[in-house]
């Protein structure tokens, strides 16, 4: 394992990078450990988030265990999370790379369905069809 000195500021895009991580996506992750990691000056911190201390890109160089998430704010993929709208997803990058602005509330959306395969599921559920 190789040692990474982050700056206090490469400490804080992590931090809000967790912090968003855990508002905007669905799962259970292992955080807990997250301070211990940047103590010890890990590269791979908790959960698989890869670090690196150099100038010449992005403090968090992957994520191996939410690539889409990743690829959204540092690789600027606009349509590597389909439930985040465009604006939703400029403010969470200028939150977690620039620390600015404040994180967006997540709206929940589900998706729509037609009335009638609601209809017709719950009428099948509850008359099962006899042979």
């Amino acid at each position: 394992m190789a040692e990474v000195a982050l700056s206090e500021e490469q400490k804080n895009v992590v931090r809000r990078y967790v912090q968003a991580w855990r508002r905007w996506r669905p799962g259970i992750r292992g955080f807990a450990r997250l301070e211990d990691d940047l103590e010890r000056r890990a590269d791979i911190l908790v959960d698989g988030i890869a670090v690196d201390d150099g100038s010449d890109g992005p403090v968090i160089r992957a994520d191996n265990k939410d690539n889409s998430f990743h690829a959204a704010i540092f690789g600027n993929d606009d349509r590597a999370i389909s439930d985040m709208t465009p604006d939703e997803l400029r403010q969470v990058r200028r939150y977690i790379i620039e620390g600015r602005g404040e994180m967006p509330v997540r709206k929940w959306r589900e998706t729509r369905r037609d009335p009638q395969d609601r209809v017709g599921a719950s009428a099948m559920a509850r008359f099962p069809a006899t042979n």
